[in-house]
């Protein structure tokens, strides 16, 4: 019991707990939406490179309109960026699924979609992280932003479970995309209820000034770095299983490629169990170590889900590819946020961000590898990569270890 309270310690705040709840619910429509856009895609044209470009226009927006995003962030109220940053993707849901029950949308158009849902990203997430720290205080902060992910974990499995239960028995995909829009039904009025916090005052610069401010603190500092750039690395390969998997399930395994609840389903419910525990782990000394293993797990569970004979074990191999891709997305980011100083938490956030721009720019590149060696060749080029990336972070953490006497945690 004392262990569950202390891994929930932030949802006594009511303010949070609010934002929590809105974050899990809008989070779910989001993931739903990605999930399907590749399967859509697929489905038009029937190749991979499809499904990845398909997802390409959020990769644009946040890999270079989320710097900006974490800079107005840390200078303006968070609450209207966080409501924009709602109605406007929830606005681009209903539309598609309007397109798409009316059989008029096309690769170009969902292209185009994800490209307005990414802006609205680009400018919520930051924000939306920065507020955490505003809502609650300095010694629950790693555990508000661990929860934050075990909202995501918690989405996670929800997508997924919605997307089986309702695609198919009860309602086309078009059908699916109306019921996303119709979750906001709830999440704009829990987010209007907030307290509208006021960031602390300081002297106003241009956004290239705090921008470049930003990055050169991230960068002077070797944690803050080190954990910048596995954030984007890990983003980039755990995601390449979203783009493979429709091309996997067609081309491998006789499925059809919209049957994707499975393998996200078992990859969600292994992140959420395992979040729940590592919550209560991310203020302690195991952090760095639990990143690491993270990572290995990950790499192995690629090279497994690679080798899958059937759909059953790549079902199997997505248990393992969850735990891992999340339990270090979850330790990653609450120490970016606990080593940042406050006044830069946007823009610490913005930058990681990236990531998923990154991952959803490099989708086709993906899904071109996929088609030209095949898609299970290019999940285990993608589990090297993350083995590769996961080892570096330990060379480096090892250089961190001899130097921490120098840094202090904000």
């Amino acid at each position: 019991m004392a262990y569950l309270q202390q891994t929930f310690a932030s949802l006594v705040l009511r303010p949070y707990r609010r934002l929590w709840a809105g974050s899990m619910l809008a989070t779910t429509a989001f993931m739903m939406s990605f999930m399907l856009v590749p399967s859509v895609a697929y489905e038009l044209t029937g190749d991979n490179t499809s499904a990845g470009l398909a997802q390409m226009g959020a990769g644009v927006a946040m890999l270079f309109v989320s710097p900006i995003g974490g800079v107005i962030a840390d200078r303006l109220r968070k609450k209207p960026l966080v409501l924009a940053g709602q109605i406007v993707p929830s606005a681009v849901i209903l539309a598609t699924g309007i397109l798409i029950r009316a059989d008029l949308i096309t690769v170009p158009i969902l292209s185009g979609a994800t490209l307005i849902m990414g802006l609205g990203f680009a400018f919520m997430g930051p924000a939306r992280q920065a507020w955490v720290a505003e809502l609650v205080t300095p010694q629950l902060l790693p555990n508000a932003i661990a929860l934050q992910q075990i909202a995501t974990n918690i989405a996670q499995v929800a997508a997924p479970l919605l997307v089986a239960v309702l695609v198919g028995p009860w309602l086309d995909i078009g059908g699916a995309y109306l019921f996303m829009a119709s979750l906001f039904v709830i999440v704009l009025p829990l987010t209007i209820s907030l307290p509208n916090t006021t960031p602390k005052p300081k002297q106003a610069k241009s956004v290239s000034h705090e921008l470049g401010a930003g990055i050169s603190y991230v960068w002077s500092d070797l944690r803050l770095r080190t954990l910048w750039l596995a954030f984007l690395g890990v983003v980039v390969t755990g995601f390449a299983f979203q783009t493979l998997l429709p091309g996997m399930l067609d081309q491998e395994l006789g499925r059809d490629p919209t049957s994707i609840g499975g393998p996200f389903l078992a990859m969600a419910v292994a992140g959420l169990v395992l979040n729940l525990w590592l919550a209560g782990m991310v203020g302690t000394r195991w952090a760095w170590p639990i990143l690491l293993i993270m990572g290995m797990v990950l790499a192995g569970a690629y090279i497994a889900m690679a080798v899958a004979p059937s759909y059953g074990l790549a079902v199997a191999a997505a248990i393992p590819l969850g735990a891992g891709r999340s339990g270090f997305m979850l330790i990653d980011n609450a120490l970016l946020m606990s080593y940042s100083e406050p006044a830069y938490h946007g823009r610490v956030m913005s930058l990681a961000m990236m990531g998923f721009g990154s991952q959803a720019l490099l989708a086709p590149v993906w899904g071109l590898l996929g088609d030209q060696v095949g898609v299970r060749s290019a999940m285990m080029v993608a589990g090297f990569t993350s083995a590769v990336l996961t080892v570096a972070v330990g060379v480096t953490w090892l250089q961190i270890r001899r130097g921490e006497d120098h840094y202090e945690v904000a």
